[in-house]
């Protein structure tokens, strides 16, 4: 996913240490008093390095807390001295992601992590709106992520902020529950979020903005006045077009064949192929522990699909 760039001559890096393989685990207990005392404080180059080591010690879809910590607290110290920076923010909201999805089934701790990367995203809307607005000499301090589209076109942190803002605000959702994620709109600015994306860039991340999109339509319940835009047929348009743009991306092929089984039953045995596929698929290695945990649970749909 991201190249291991080499590091200029003459600075020391925190993350020389890791570069070697099987590096014992120990030394990620030291690397965060290394990280603390480094000067200078952490460049996006420095996150992306440490973002690499995150499956180190994983197991299937489960990964150590250990190496993505230490992306993690490579993002704050580095927030801590550029807090207007977006680039840093999104690499957070990320990290932040990875660890409350692949290191831990805790409820509270998956709140926490998902509420401290909600936090970060709004973070970043209102870095955005006030950007924008500086260069528009107009006050956008309301506007939403689509309406910020316009204005946001030359900045390169702007997709990846609005994907994941998107990712965490719907994880949010999830871990809160209903009640707090009506309470909070999360479903209308996790569309946003996805919407803004796919109009800036539909191919990024292998059609992530149409991934979230179709997704959030799938599982959304149309609710009128709240949620009555949820639709069945956008939830398929969109994972298609998600697939299409990304068919490499096993979450999003995943995705399509759970909402062709729920809303196409001609199609099921279409569905349950398209899960077979991902199972024989050999994961990523710069996304091993995403795609296996993918493959984990594409073995479950299907023991759960069995005999249907």
């Amino acid at each position: 996913m991201f190249v291991r760039e080499p590091l200029r001559k003459g600075r020391a890096s925190i993350v020389d240490p890791m570069r070697r393989l099987s590096v014992p685990f120990c030394l990620f207990a030291l690397l965060p008093a290394l990280l603390s005392a480094s000067e200078p404080v952490p460049k996006p180059a420095d996150i992306d390095r440490l973002w690499a080591l995150r499956a180190e010690g994983s197991k299937g879809g489960h990964a150590l807390s250990a190496p993505i910590d230490l992306t993690i607290g490579a993002c704050r110290a580095a927030l801590a001295a550029e807090p207007e920076s977006l680039e840093l923010r999104w690499r957070l909201m990320r990290a932040l992601y990875f660890k409350g999805e692949h290191t831990t089934d805790d409820s509270v701790a998956k709140r926490t992590l998902f509420d401290e990367g909600r936090t970060a995203a709004e973070q970043a809307l209102s870095i955005l709106r006030r950007e924008a607005g500086r260069g528009a000499r107009r006050d956008l301090g309301e506007a939403t992520p689509v309406e910020l589209v316009p204005y946001v076109k030359g900045n390169p942190a702007a997709v990846p902020s609005f994907l994941w803002a998107s990712v965490d605000w719907g994880k949010w959702a999830l871990v809160f529950g209903k009640s707090a994620a009506v309470k909070q709109g999360a479903a209308a600015k996790i569309r946003d979020y996805a919407q803004a994306v796919i109009l800036l860039d539909p191919a990024y991340d292998g059609g992530g903005g149409y991934r979230v999109l179709g997704r959030l339509h799938h599982q959304t319940p149309a609710v009128p006045f709240l949620t009555g835009w949820a639709s069945r047929s956008q939830a398929l348009r969109n994972l298609r077009l998600a697939v299409e743009v990304g068919p490499r991306n096993l979450v999003g092929r995943q995705f399509l064949a759970e909402a062709m089984w729920d809303y196409e039953s001609s199609r099921r045995a279409e569905a349950r192929a398209m899960l077979e596929k991902i199972l024989a698929e050999t994961p990523d290695p710069d996304n091993l522990v995403e795609n296996r945990k993918t493959q984990e649970e594409a073995g479950q749909l299907l023991r759960e699909w069995a005999g249907r």
